[in-house]
């Protein structure tokens, strides 16, 4: 073989080495395929993003285990006016209070459970940050509700329930600033106009 024929061929060979490694390598950038230490292929995968609705602080957490002891007791007061009164728009207040903080009862705890974080907060826990529920009734309030019959409860489970109501009101505009949660701030909105919209229904009940 002569010189001429020896230098064609390698530079056959030099060309067809090109074309394979550059072939391989966009088969790699397409593929999201990378060469590990050890020469063997390995495939890269990107993180899936975060939930962005998993994103809480401690405000939201606090909040939300005030929030079910308030509902509760809001439940409680709404099964109370079976057998006590004949009002009738009374009665459909108390049954529409019922099954629309049962749910939110339920919501909540799922995400304090999905937190990782207990239904009740400590006895002794500083609430300073949040200061206490609002409109909570005393264990006398409640006797006193239960006692009561007829227009004599009627007024007193309205003018306890607006105080529960504005209660709530207020706690879940101060979440509204201080909270990180999407879903309490969003509850927290639901529970401002809702609860507002039946404070207005109950004083004009009264005669305010």
């Amino acid at each position: 073989m002569n010189t001429h024929t020896r230098t064609a061929g390698f530079l056959a060979a030099l060309t067809a080495g090109a074309l394979i490694v550059a072939g391989c390598s966009d088969s790699d950038d397409n593929a999201g395929h990378s060469m590990d230490s050890t020469g063997s292929m390995s495939t890269t995968t990107s993180a899936p993003a975060a939930d962005a609705s998993s994103d809480h602080n401690s405000a939201d957490v606090m909040w939300t285990q005030m929030m079910i002891p308030h509902h509760q007791q809001a439940v409680e007061m709404a099964a109370l006016a079976q057998g006590r009164t004949d009002n009738a728009e009374l009665l459909e207040l108390a049954s529409q209070i019922q099954a629309a903080q049962d749910p939110e009862i339920e919501q909540m705890t799922g995400w304090l459970s999905a937190w990782g974080e207990p239904t009740m907060m400590n006895e002794g826990m500083d609430h300073s940050s949040m200061g206490d529920m609002g409109g909570m009734m005393s264990a006398d309030d409640m006797a006193a509700l239960e006692n009561a019959t007829g227009t004599e409860f009627d007024r007193a489970w309205l003018e306890m329930m607006i105080d529960h109501h504005q209660g709530a009101i207020d706690s879940s505009r101060q979440i509204q600033a201080d909270g990180s949660s999407e879903q309490v701030e969003e509850l927290a909105g639901k529970i401002v106009a809702g609860q507002q919209a039946e404070i207005e229904q109950m004083r004009a009940m009264l005669g305010q």
